[in-house]
């Protein structure tokens, strides 16, 4: 008996659209945080908070460092710069 083995295990699946689930909720969490802003605020400060808050939503969903995509990318640098360091001098 022969089982079909999938190829393509390291891709994520698109579960939205041509959007994998972490895009989606990327973008759907800045949506909705802007969203919020223009019913809360008045439309100047919503425009003024809801553009930054867009950009960071896309760059987290689609954005890639060398190959690697932000949100990884972020977690090393911050984990980097947490960490505690040690430096040794030898002559």
């Amino acid at each position: 008996m022969q089982y079909q083995v999938p190829q393509f295990i390291d891709i994520e699946d698109k579960i939205v659209g041509p959007l994998t689930l972490k895009q989606f909720l990327y973008l759907a969490g800045g949506g909705g945080i802007v969203l919020f802003f223009f019913f809360a605020l008045k439309i100047a400060f919503a425009i003024i908070l809801g553009i930054p808050i867009a950009a960071i939503s896309f760059l987290l969903a689609f954005g890639t460092i060398k190959g690697v995509p932000l949100p990884r990318y972020l977690v090393s640098m911050l984990g980097f710069a947490f960490k505690p360091q040690k430096y040794l001098w030898r002559k």
